[in-house]
């Protein structure tokens, strides 16, 4: 298999357990201020689009308090039925605390408390004289009312032997349906009926999507709200870290003429400020579809080169990342099938803007440039051409190279367009 454009795979994984390449130091920073002054145990949730960030920060808090404070985790998703959601909770709660008080309660959860003593009155009221005992079975099954007592006893003792504050995050409420909802409603009557000595903060990432359809549901069952939203994203630690290093440094030289085609830093920056433009101008960019397209333009990468193409990477992640945006908000359809479907990357969004900064080899897809009131303001580069996908004749990769290129005879060119991108990249 031929080697793609990532170093570093992991990162790319759908996991919040990752370091802050995205620098979320001010939002950690407020979070912080903000839950440090919650004196009584409360229920605070997190709310941000899904695959924004939300449980990578709280990540990021929890490997900086976890030795001064007990930080436990708790994901419904690991509850498909979603109907045992509390027992789930106390089960995953006692066994972060004790190992040894984790065995009685699974026992009690799974209502096998009192089997051993059912199994020995079954096997003894077989033997003459002993059939009486039969009967004890009855007081040995557990009334539903006092086995949520039981468990809701375990919980509270758990939390008292705890000598440190307590700091709880449940994960994937916001799509557990009405259970998630009771669970919560239920978690938030169990803790504010508690007596501790501690803080007991449980944190509750949702989505916004959530948050919006079911207010008045949350708004019972939180204390607090919290919205992440981060003011900037900034990618350079998070490209550095996840491409090939090779990839950004040196040159290269077109073979005729001896012109720059490219130079690696400015590689780089153009990468970081076309995400970073996606981030700001898309509402739907999430760093989760981030790190999807980068996967799966790897992917395509390597299957182009397999095939004999020669790509540039920037080209297949321009094209694969345009698979995911929508042209307007009124419209299911897609920048990659307009694209397709015209032949043409015309010179009006963010994708003909970084093609344009790759043909000019500039160091951003943004300028600084007036505005109509005299104001100097950072802008996304017009490109001054669109692109129009060529089939090379020949399989010339000379005169139709993989990246952009203006046309040598303008006269020559259809339908006045100048610029060229080879068709390939449309066929992955």
């Amino acid at each position: 298999m031929e080697k793609g454009f990532i170093k570093n795979e992991d990162l790319l994984k759908e996991s919040c357990k990752v370091d802050d390449l995205l620098d979320f130091s001010l939002e950690i920073a407020k979070f912080k201020k903000r839950i440090a002054v919650i004196e009584k145990p409360s229920v605070i949730a997190l709310v941000g689009p899904f695959g924004i960030g939300k449980s990578t920060m709280l990540y990021q808090i929890e490997k900086e308090m976890n030795k001064k404070v007990k930080w436990v985790n708790f994901d419904a998703w690991k509850y498909p039925d979603r109907k045992n959601l509390w027992e789930g909770f106390v089960l995953d709660f006692t066994k972060e605390i004790s190992q040894k008080d984790f065995e009685i309660t699974d026992k009690i959860i799974k209502g096998e408390q009192n089997e051993d003593k059912k199994t020995l009155i079954n096997i003894l009221s077989k033997i003459p004289g002993f059939a009486a005992l039969e009967g004890l079975n009855h007081f040995l099954n557990t009334s539903p009312a006092r086995r949520v007592d039981e468990i809701q006893k375990i919980l509270k003792d758990q939390i008292k032997k705890l000598k440190s504050d307590l700091f709880i995050v449940v994960e994937d409420i916001d799509r557990s349906g009405d259970f998630g909802i009771f669970f919560l409603e239920t978690l938030k009557q169990f803790i504010s009926g508690l007596e501790v000595d501690k803080k007991l903060i449980v944190i509750v990432p949702i989505s916004d999507s959530s948050y919006y359809q079911k207010l008045d549901s949350y708004l019972k069952s939180v204390d607090y709200f919290d919205f992440f939203q981060p003011s900037q994203i900034k990618l350079d630690k998070f490209i550095t870290e996840i491409f090939q290093d090779d990839l950004f440094s040196g040159q290269y030289n077109k073979p005729s003429n001896g012109k720059i085609i490219w130079t690696g830093n400015n590689r780089k920056n153009q990468i970081i400020s076309f995400f970073e433009c996606l981030f700001r101008e898309k509402a739907e960019t999430t760093i989760r579809l981030v790190k999807l397209i980068i996967r799966k333009a790897n992917l395509v990468y390597k299957n182009q080169i397999e095939d004999g193409q020669e790509p540039d990477f920037r080209i297949t992640l321009c094209i694969e990342a345009s698979k995911y945006f929508r042209i307007d908000n009124k419209s299911e359809r897609k920048y990659f099938n307009d694209f397709k479907e015209k032949g043409i990357i015309a010179n009006s969004n963010i994708f003909s803007s970084f093609l344009f900064a790759i043909l000019q080899n500039k160091p951003s897809i943004y300028e600084r440039r007036l505005t109509s009131r005299g104001e100097e303001k950072e802008m996304i580069v017009k490109s001054l051409y669109d692109f129009k996908f060529i089939e090379r004749k020949n399989n010339d990769k000379l005169i139709y190279p993989s990246y952009p290129w203006i046309f040598d005879d303008p006269f020559s060119a259809e339908d006045g367009i100048l610029g060229g991108i080879t068709k390939f990249y449309l066929e992955y």
